[in-house]
């Protein structure tokens, strides 16, 4: 996330980027023409990594957010890609498996699994 005035320092940095890239272009300078591109590409994806639709600023919780629903999402699935094959299991891990801010597996104690490998 970027402040109001870290996001107008990168902007400030992209129009003047974008000058010295005219000059470059004006001068034939193939090297500084390289070198300014790179830095551009770089800065507007930061840019881009900061702000979301629109240029409005992304909360801070967003990315944490979706990726803590995406695991979600996938042990949901892969649970029930278990089940057609090992109902029992499944029913297990839906009992057991808990998700949210922390993923988890806990034991049922009274009903202890003996793992062989």
């Amino acid at each position: 996330m970027l402040d109001g005035r870290a996001k107008a320092d990168y902007r400030q940095r992209l129009a003047d980027l974008a000058e010295q890239r005219t000059e470059a272009e004006d001068n034939g300078d193939t090297g500084r023409i390289e070198r300014v591109r790179a830095e551009i590409e770089a800065l507007t994806e930061q840019l881009a990594a900061a702000v979301g639709l629109g240029g409005r600023d992304r909360e801070a919780g967003a990315v944490a957010e979706r990726a803590r629903s995406a695991v979600t999402q996938s042990i949901r699935s892969a649970v029930k890609r278990i089940e057609a094959e090992l109902p029992r299991l499944a029913a297990r891990l839906n009992a057991r498996v808990r998700t949210g801010l922390f993923c988890s597996y806990e034991p049922d104690p009274e009903h202890p699994i003996d793992w062989t490998l």
